[in-house]
């Protein structure tokens, strides 16, 4: 048997015969609702309206199963097939296996007019299609896939094939002989390839392809965010069905320790701690599907990855801010670093500053294992540089591309900013906040690329923080974590301040009470990421009370700053 499939004229037979079957069904109701007297003749009329509506789902499989034979994107499809008889069901599902993966279409649980819906959807990127109402849009699919977590799971184990814009995604995930100019030649540029293929299609295709491949496009060097965001979505419902039976687990063991053999309860409470994590996980991701938060990178294995970027990047953006936590950080508290952003991009004028809270990978869980070690900021560094080269790309391609770029890293995130300096970071300034260091092995501007002499570098630690007793201690190969930012050649140190209340903001506390919000440090911060006016560092006023019993010496009290800073205006 041989048969001719042409997408566009089946979809276009469908809607008109979904047309017609409205326009019979209701022109007949219609009249016999007018009419005095029972009309017999019409029960035919409806008869085939009925029929007509019946033969939609049939030419809407049909138009669905054109998309996923038509490898060469031409719109029309030739099939020549064993005898005289043919199940356009069975064979739907196997092309669709065989264009998204083996098992495809079991594992997204669906069947019928869903299937075939889904199908036509993700087949319409890159096709001259007619309006219908089986293509769903990209907020249809974005809703579609939040309510059926299995089809968000299939979609994650998508690989693209075929040709068209899908055959392009794949080209760029495939390995490569070295360039001339060495591997990051190729990577800049698929880099820009993935930018080019993203911004050459539509504005619904590009999402409805981010949201089809989601495991290559939410983290890939190159795609616009807002499609990294679309990909993205589809992972985090994965990740909130993966948190949320996680959770359950944990319950039910909790439960049981509640009543086990363990009459001294030692066991009750040692799930007490992953639970909360595991809520306050399930409540971060319930909040990014259920607000559209922009997720321009994520993976929630381990601690996790996430990168938020928390308002669009478009002709009012005159700055964008990066702020990158530190020690104790994982995906279970990242709100709590969202919410520090917010705080800057609230009090800006409305669509001045984007900011953008990251995370791009583990940091340290404890301030006394593990925070001493270089390790994690090694390892970050060269990641949130990277990332700095996507938002480099993402303002040139925007229509504001004089903003200006402000990384912030925050105690062990200052290192982390620190050596991202090692690796290019493009920034046009850097802001430490009580910062653990500059970075390993950066003890003065000449250990920093050429590329680093034009960022202008600031630098704020309170009077009593702790960190500054391991500011600018080194020893080996990984403890410490270079020079100390505060007395970095070509800084500018801040002024720390008092809080709002009017009390030195000083102490261990100060660790993070710099971020309270309309507090002189918190100013100076968004002075900084808005290119403001910054105020600079006040030595602290000390008051030595005198010796105790037998000449026990007394501990000096801060009882203001002696002195005044200068102020600096940024531009």
């Amino acid at each position: 048997m041989h048969v001719e499939l042409e997408q566009r004229a089946l979809l276009t037979a469908a809607a008109t015969a979904d047309t017609l079957a409205r326009d019979i069904s209701g022109g007949a109701a219609r009249t016999a609702a007018a009419s005095p007297v029972s009309l017999p003749s019409l029960s035919p009329m409806a008869a085939k309206a009925r029929w007509l509506s019946e033969q939609v789902p049939m030419l809407e499989q049909l138009a669905a199963l054109a998309l996923m034979l038509d490898t060469d994107a031409d719109g029309q499809v030739a099939i020549d097939l064993p005898g005289d008889t043919w199940d356009p069901a069975v064979l739907l599902e196997q092309s669709a296996d065989q264009r998204f993966g083996p098992g495809f279409v079991d594992a997204t649980g669906l069947g019928g007019e869903e299937l075939t819906t889904l199908l036509l959807t993700l087949g319409s990127v890159g096709q001259d299609l007619p309006d219908s109402s089986a293509v769903m849009t990209p907020d249809q699919l974005r809703t579609f896939v939040i309510d059926h977590p299995q089809v968000a799971r299939a979609l994650q184990q998508t690989r693209p094939a075929g040709s068209g814009p899908g055959a392009v995604l794949y080209g760029l995930t495939l390995p490569f002989m070295t360039a001339p100019g060495g591997g990051a030649e190729v990577w800049e540029q698929r880099r820009l390839e993935a930018r080019e293929l993203f911004e050459g299609l539509s504005p619904d295709d590009a999402a409805i392809l981010a949201m089809t491949y989601p495991s290559i496009v939410g983290n890939l060097p190159g795609v616009p965010f807002a499609n990294r965001a679309d990909a993205n979505t589809v992972n985090v419902v994965v990740a909130l069905d993966d948190e949320q039976a996680e959770l359950a687990d944990l319950r039910e063991r909790h439960e049981h320790n509640q009543h086990d053999w363990d009459f001294l309860g030692m066991n009750n409470d040692d799930l007490e701690g992953p639970i909360e994590d595991a809520e306050d996980r399930v409540a971060l991701y319930r909040s990014i599907l259920a607000d559209d938060r922009q997720i321009v990178y994520f993976d929630p294995s381990g601690d996790g990855s996430i990168a938020e970027l928390h308002a669009p990047i478009d002709p009012r953006t005159q700055n964008v801010g990066v702020l990158v936590p530190g020690t104790g950080s994982d995906l279970s508290n990242f709100q709590g670093t969202a919410d520090r952003s917010l705080t800057f991009q609230d009090n800006a004028p409305p669509g001045s500053l984007a900011m953008i809270s990251w995370m791009g990978g583990d940091l340290p869980d404890d301030i006394v294992q593990d925070a001493p070690f270089a390790n994690y900021s090694v390892d970050l560094g060269p990641r949130l540089a990277d990332f700095s080269r996507d938002l480099a790309l993402e303002i040139e391609h925007s229509a504001a591309p004089d903003a200006q770029v402000t990384v912030a890293g925050h105690s062990y995130g200052g290192a982390v900013v620190g050596r991202s300096e090692l690796s290019g970071l493009v920034a046009d300034r850097v802001l430490h906040i009580e910062s653990a260091g500059m970075g390993h092995d950066i003890e003065g501007p000449g250990d920093l690329p050429d590329s680093q002499g034009d960022v202008d570098r600031y630098s704020m630690t309170a009077p009593g923080d702790v960190i500054g007793l391991i500011q600018g201690t080194q020893a080996g190969d990984n403890i410490g974590h270079g020079a100390d930012p505060d007395s970095f050649d070509g800084t500018v140190r801040l002024h720390t301040g008092n809080k709002v209340d009017g009390s030195l903001n000083t102490g261990v506390g100060s660790h993070t009470s710099v971020f309270q919000e309309h507090s002189d440090a918190w100013q100076n911060m968004f002075e900084v990421f808005t290119g403001g006016t910054v105020e600079t560092y006040r030595s602290p006023d000390y008051y030595y009370p005198p010796p105790g019993p037998y000449g026990s010496p007394s501990m000096p009290v801060q009882v203001g700053w002696e002195d005044d800073g200068e102020r600096i205006d940024i531009e």
